[in-house]
């Protein structure tokens, strides 16, 4: 089994702040390979997105670091999502007690992906998204938008929550409200696609024939041309005049003929 993964991330056109932060991590180990795939996209409109998404990123590449090595001989996938839900709301709590004192309001989408041999977790909160990309687009998870929530109340059509004023406006994020409820998906890794993880700002302008065809696994076969790949998609969101931060990062598995699922 082999890993491969890259990220890039790009401020944009119009912010001079990124307040998006990534997170691209992968291990070797006795008990096998791990991967962290993580993006938070720090809220624009608060006084300290950059410190929020960063916070969260830095709290779960340290786990990745120095916690993970530990917990992987007796890996237990329900164990794993409880702390991940536990880590977050710690966060969360966090962030609202820095903002009360600080008279301040902070907060960031969480949107991660974490890898241990041939099964995978995704855990979301905000409107970040992860793709599945193989011989098609899948999104992995829902938008906790203010928009998305109409369109599955039956409230509001599709094509009205596309152009609606509220559509950038998220219904949960860390760091503002009291308690937050992550989303988590537990899954088989498909041998050769790719996943991607993305901020809004990458996707928002770009088609899901451009995501499918220019982020596939076959124009994605080593770690360079994913970095390559997605330089270009970003240039070509900042050509669309994206307002936004620009950030995404690519993960594949690719399973031996041996070891399928070692």
């Amino acid at each position: 089994m082999k890993y491969i993964a890259a990220c890039d991330t790009d401020a944009g056109i119009s912010k001079y702040k990124n307040q998006d932060s990534v997170c691209v991590k992968t291990a070797e180990t006795g008990s096998g390979r791990a991967a962290l795939i993580m993006v938070c996209d720090g809220m624009g409109g608060l006084s300290r997105g950059e410190l929020a998404s960063a916070e969260v990123i830095r709290s779960f590449a340290e786990w990745f670091d120095s916690e993970l090595p530990f917990e992987l001989p007796d890996w237990d996938w329900e164990t794993a999502a409880r702390n991940v839900i536990s880590r977050l709301r710690r966060l969360n709590a966090m962030m609202v007690d820095y903002g009360t004192r600080e008279h301040i309001q902070l907060g960031t989408t969480a949107t991660g992906f974490i890898a241990i041999n041939s099964k995978f977790l995704t855990f979301h909160v905000g409107d970040t998204r992860i793709y599945r990309i193989s011989d098609r687009l899948t999104q992995l998870t829902d938008d906790h938008t203010f928009v998305n929530r109409e369109v599955k109340r039956g409230r509001m059509t599709p094509e009205e929550a596309k152009t609606d004023p509220r559509r950038n406006a998220l219904v949960q994020c860390v760091g503002v409200t009291a308690d937050i409820f992550p989303e988590l998906r537990l899954g088989d890794l498909e041998s050769g696609a790719n996943y991607m993880v993305c901020s809004d700002g990458f996707r928002h302008v770009l088609t899901e024939k451009e995501l499918s065809e220019e982020l596939s696994p076959q124009k994605t076969a080593s770690r360079e041309d994913m970095q390559k790949q997605l330089r270009q998609l970003i240039e070509t969101v900042k050509s669309r005049e994206e307002s936004d931060n620009i950030t995404a990062a690519v993960f594949r598995a690719e399973f031996g003929t041996k070891n399928k699922t070692q």
